[in-house]
C-alpha cells in the first residue's frame, strides 16, 4: 500500500512537471490516460471532449482503445451510457456489465466488463470526461473515485493552461500586430507621403530651377531607399527568424538607411571586417542598434550621426554616436530611450555597453563583445 501511494504521489508529480514543460496538450492529456490506467488497474482509457453545439462527446486521446469502432470516437451527451451520465450528473459513474446491460453499447464489442467515468470540469463548465475499461469485474472504492476525480483535475489543469498560453500568443500577435501597423503609419506612409509631395512638383521644378530639382531628386531618392530599407526591417520583425539569415552589416546598414529616409538624419555608416557570428550575438547586437538609431531618428534631434561596426572572429566593436541634443543620464527612465533593453541585450550576450551623453554634446552609445566574455 506504502508502495503504491508512492506510486501515485511520483505519478502526479510527473504530470504537473509536464504541465509547466512545453509539452502539447494532447501530450499531457494522453500521459494522464496512462497514468490512470497504469495506477487504477485498467485495460484502457480515453479522455472525451464535449462539442456543446452538437451534444456530442469525441474521443481527444486514447490507450488500448479500438478507435476503429464508431461507438468509441463519438458518444451521444444524451446517451445512456456511464460517460453521458458522469457527464450529465458530474460525478463519477460506474457501471458493471450484467444480463440488463449486456447489449449495451459500451460493453459487446471489445468485451469490457466495467467502465469507470468521470467528468472533467474546467472553470465549473463541463469540458469532457475521462473514461477507463475494465476487461474483467471491477469494483471500485472510494480510494479509486477519489484518485480517478484527482486526475480529472489534473487533466481539467492541463486544458486551462493550453488555453491560457492560447490567450497569451494571441494577444501577443495582436500587440505585434498594432506596434507594426503603428511603426508601419509611423515612418513608411509617412516617408511615401513626402516622396510623392516631392514627385509632384519634381516636373514643374525643372523647368524652373534645374539645380533644387537635381537635389530634390536626391532627396526623393533618399526617401524611397528608406522607406524600403524600413518596409524590410518591418517584414524582419513579422518573421523574426529571417534575422538569422542577413548578415549583421546587412542589417546595420538597412537600420541606418531606414532612419536617413525616416528622420532625413544623414547617417555614416563604417562596416569593418567579416565574421561569423552565433545567431543570438547577431540578434542582439542588431536590437542594440535598432534602439541606438531609433533614439536617434525620434528624440536626439541630431543633424549627423555615425554607426560603426568593427567585426572580427573574436571580438566586435559597435558604435552609434550622435551630435543630438544629448542628456543626463541618472535623470532618464531606461525605459523611455529603449536604455534597459539596450543593457539587457548585451547582458544575455556577456557584452559591456556603455552610454556617454551629455546636455548639447550628443550620445554614444558602445557595445564591445568578446568571444571570451560570451563564452
Amino acid at each position: 500500500e506504502l508502495e503504491r501511494r508512492r506510486q501515485v504521489a511520483d505519478g502526479l508529480r510527473e504530470i504537473l512537471a509536464l504541465i509547466n514543460s512545453n509539452a502539447t496538450l494532447d501530450e499531457i492529456l494522453e500521459q494522464i490516460v496512462s497514468q490512470a490506467i497504469h495506477l487504477l488497474n485498467a485495460d484502457a482509457g480515453a479522455i472525451y471532449q464535449l462539442h456543446p453545439q452538437d451534444g456530442i462527446l469525441r474521443m481527444q486521446q486514447s490507450l488500448q482503445l479500438n478507435q476503429e469502432l464508431p461507438q468509441r470516437v463519438e458518444v451521444a451527451l444524451t446517451a445512456d451510457t456511464p460517460i453521458g451520465q458522469s457527464v450529465r450528473n458530474r460525478q463519477p459513474t460506474s457501471t458493471v456489465r450484467t444480463p440488463e446491460v449486456a447489449e449495451e453499447r459500451n460493453f459487446g464489442e471489445e468485451g469490457f466488463e466495467a467502465v469507470l467515468s468521470a467528468p472533467l470540469l474546467v472553470k465549473e463548465e463541463i469540458y469532457g470526461s475521462l473514461v477507463l475499461y475494465y476487461r474483467h469485474h471491477h469494483t471500485f472504492s472510494e480510494e479509486a473515485l477519489s484518485l480517478m476525480s484527482t486526475y480529472c483535475d489534473q487533466a481539467a489543469l492541463a486544458v486551462e493552461n493550453a488555453r491560457l498560453y492560447a490567450q497569451i500568443e494571441r494577444a501577443a500577435v495582436t500587440a505585434e500586430r498594432n506596434r507594426i501597423a503603428h511603426d508601419l503609419h509611423d515612418s513608411v506612409t509617412q516617408t511615401l507621403f513626402s516622396a510623392s509631395m516631392i514627385a509632384d512638383i519634381l516636373p514643374r521644378l525643372w523647368q524652373r530651377n534645374q539645380e533644387e530639382a537635381e537635389r530634390r531628386l536626391r532627396e526623393l531618392r533618399e526617401l524611397t531607399r528608406g522607406a524600403l530599407a524600413e518596409m524590410r526591417t518591418l517584414l524582419l520583425e513579422l518573421r523574426p527568424t529571417a534575422l538569422t539569415n542577413v548578415p549583421l552589416p546587412d542589417l546595420i546598414q538597412q537600420l541606418a538607411d531606414a532612419v536617413i529616409g525616416r528622420a532625413r538624419v544623414p547617417i555614416h555608416v563604417e562596416l569593418q571586417g567579416e565574421a561569423e557570428l552565433a545567431v543570438g550575438v547577431r540578434v542582439a547586437l542588431y536590437r542594440i542598434a535598432q534602439e541606438a538609431l531609433n533614439n536617434v531618428a525620434k528624440h536626439a534631434e541630431a543633424t549627423n550621426a555615425t554607426i560603426l561596426l568593427a567585426m572580427a572572429p573574436e571580438q566586435v566593436e559597435l558604435l552609434v554616436q550622435d551630435d543630438g541634443k544629448g542628456f543626463l543620464l541618472e535623470q532618464i527612465s531606461g525605459q523611455c530611450l529603449g536604455l534597459s533593453i539596450m543593457q539587457e541585450r548585451a547582458d544575455e550576450i556577456g557584452a559591456k555597453l556603455s552610454i556617454r551623453s551629455q546636455p548639447g554634446q550628443g550620445t554614444i552609445i558602445h557595445v564591445s563583445w568578446r568571444k571570451t566574455l560570451a563564452a
